[in-house]
């Protein structure tokens, strides 16, 4: 059977400053064949979108590209660019990471479907309407007729995403690019596109190249697996093997840094991804293998295939070895006990009204509805729920940061009988980690001053208090306090979050509120941040709430979890319980949707 995707030898480098053009993706061996997923994985900065790009030639100006790509008879690394636009969107269709971004908010999405349509097929406007009218139905948007018109931002998340895809199969191409098409989607939402996928390139038989650090998600939906790691494969071959055994030390690293239920902790992969231009010679993991032997630096090792994968290893698992998360330990049949720190009594949010965004004469429907729980002093509480559920007007509303009705009390006292600085004092002991740690931040200020902006407002610090103050955060999160002098453009997703939680800390606070603090990390720099948050929460004595739409991460974090539905709990019990035998419909399907959760429960539904 011919390949729909076979990349020989390929090799990318970009533009780096002064520098010249640096490696950034070497020697990548891949094939697609039809009707197959193929999962391209590893951490951010692996190579994997670089890769995807090559294949659609759109790479930023000034790359050079060595080595093949071929694709129905023709080697698109050859290609010229009138050439290329007769393979975009006809042979080979991609879903971007962002739908937002990558669709024209000034055009419906009629046009924009019909656009691709009619560049490659010729056909005419009423023909290019029937076909994206036909695609629209085809990836499951209700009511298709109706929506033709729409604009982009009048869809969801996940809708935005399916007109994505329906624009890619326009000119039913033979093979689908998806580059991390599920991230940011709450699991409801990224099975559906999941299932999605899979449905249509059964269908259609049409190959598809799955770019992801979702490794849950690969291992449901993929056929093959091919792991980058620094610019260069570490592992690949069949999925199955993969994950039953990983041979290469990085594959085992990653398998053990996904939260699943009842881990005590997760496998921290020590040290960081090299930057491309002082990546180490030989095996590139070597400095943070270990498993690493001296010959390890010497050369790149050669594959060493066995049972259905191949390792890039000098000294590969065996391939009879269990992976790191294949035995959880069990969770402790008694729950910890917690004495009550904050309280929230029948709490609800309306949005809108007559006059202005809050309030009015006119009623809403509440965005939150009689909300009742209360966070134990040490205790974790998870909160999930779909997108739109009420779980970030939830933290707002703990936070003091939107008007509410009912009561909110810490330690006894409610916030609505509190004024001037006892209210400041109390609103204090409650932070924030934001799910956007940069948009959080001003770009123009140093880390170090947005670090100590907290500690300012407070009042009665000197500035060489300060700045050692600073320092000693920034050491408390894992960070060099050398990072204090940079600004917020200049460091990593995972640093910017745990820069963060710095700033949080720094107000010496006694719950913080953490909304979606892993959503936009890969799942290694996800498990540094997870135990670095429990081993502050079991140092300061920290409690937490903990908004997710990621059931995985929750159940690793949390002492019980609250189910939001439509701005209601339906159902709330400690995690071990809710997990293994939920009681209310919409927690069986939101725990449906997590694969990492699937083996652990004890229903059918």
């Amino acid at each position: 059977m011919t390949a729909v995707l076979d990349i020989r030898n390929l090799s990318v480098s970009l533009p780096r400053g002064g520098a010249g053009n640096v490696p950034i993706l070497e020697h990548l061996d891949l094939t697609v064949a039809p009707g197959e997923m193929v999962a391209l994985v590893g951490e951010s900065g692996s190579g994997k979108t670089i890769a995807a790009l090559s294949i659609m030639r759109l790479l930023p100006k000034g790359a050079a590209i060595t080595g093949e790509i071929w694709q129905d008879g023709m080697d698109l690394a050859q290609a010229d660019e009138a050439a290329m636009r007769r393979v975009r969107g006809k042979k080979i269709g991609m879903v971007f990471q962002n739908p937002l971004s990558a669709l024209n908010p000034t055009r419906t999405v009629a046009s924009q479907i019909m656009e691709a349509w009619r560049v490659h097929e010729g056909g005419s406007a009423k023909a290019a309407r029937a076909r994206a009218l036909e695609l629209l139905g085809e990836v499951g948007i209700p009511n298709p007729a109706a929506r033709l018109d729409d604009y982009p931002h009048q869809f969801s998340g996940g809708m935005r995403q399916r007109v994505m895809i329906a624009m890619a199969l326009a000119c039913s191409p033979q093979l689908l690019i998806a580059d991390e098409p599920t991230t940011g989607l709450d699991p409801l939402i990224a099975k559906q596109i999941m299932t999605l996928i899979a449905r249509l390139r059964r269908e259609h038989n049409m190959g598809v190249l799955f770019v992801t650090h979702d490794l849950s998600v690969v291992e449901e939906h993929a056929d093959s697996v091919h792991v980058l790691y620094a610019g260069r494969s570490v592992e690949w071959g069949k999925a199955k093997e993969f994950f039953a055994h990983p041979r290469h030390p990085y594959s085992e690293a990653l398998l053990g840094a996904v939260a699943r239920l009842g881990q005590a902790r997760l496998q921290n992969i020590p040290g960081h991804l090299p930057e491309p231009e002082s990546r180490p010679a030989g095996c590139r993991f070597t400095p943070r293998c270990p498993y690493a032997q001296a010959d390890c630096s010497a050369a790149y090792p050669l594959p060493s295939p066995a049972a259905g994968t191949a390792a890039a290893c000098l000294y590969p698992l065996p391939a009879v070895a269990q992976p790191a998360y294949a035995a959880a330990p069990a969770l402790p049949a008694t729950p910890r006990q917690f004495p009550p720190q904050l309280e929230l009594r029948n709490l609800a949010v309306r949005y809108g009204g007559a006059s202005g965004w809050f309030g009015g004469t006119k009623k809403h429907p509440p965005s939150l509805a009689d909300i009742s729980l209360t966070l134990g002093r040490g205790e974790c509480l998870g909160v999930v729920g779909e997108s739109g559920s009420g779980k970030s007007t939830l933290g707002r509303a703990v936070l003091q940061m939107l008007p509410y009705e009912g009561d909110v009390l810490l330690e006894g006292r409610s916030f609505s009988s509190l004024r001037g600085q006892d209210r400041r004092a109390q609103r204090r002991k409650l932070q924030v980690v934001f799910q956007d740690p940069r948009e959080s931040m001003n770009p123009r200020m140093s880390i170090g001053e947005v670090i100590a902006e907290p500690l300012r407002l407070k009042g009665g610090m000197s500035n060489a208090d300060l700045r050692a103050r600073v320092e000693a955060l920034l050491a408390s999160v894992g960070l060099n306090p050398e990072m204090a002098a940079r600004l917020p453009g200049a460091v990593s997703g995972g640093q910017a979050q745990r820069i963060a939680i710095a700033r949080a800390l720094a107000a010496e606070p006694e719950i913080i509120v953490l909304d979606e603090p892993t959503s936009a990390l890969d799942v290694s720099t996800q498990a540094m941040l997870l135990n670095l948050l429990k081993d502050l929460a079991s140092r300061l004595a920290l409690s937490y709430i903990l908004i997710s739409h990621d059931f995985a991460v929750v159940s690793y974090m949390a002492d019980r979890i609250a189910v939001l539905n439509a701005g209601r709990i339906v159902e709330m019990n400690e995690t071990s319980k809710l997990i293994s035998c939920p009681q209310h419909g919409y927690t069986k399907a939101l725990i449906s949707a997590a694969p990492q959760l699937r083996p652990h429960l004890t229903q059918e539904f």
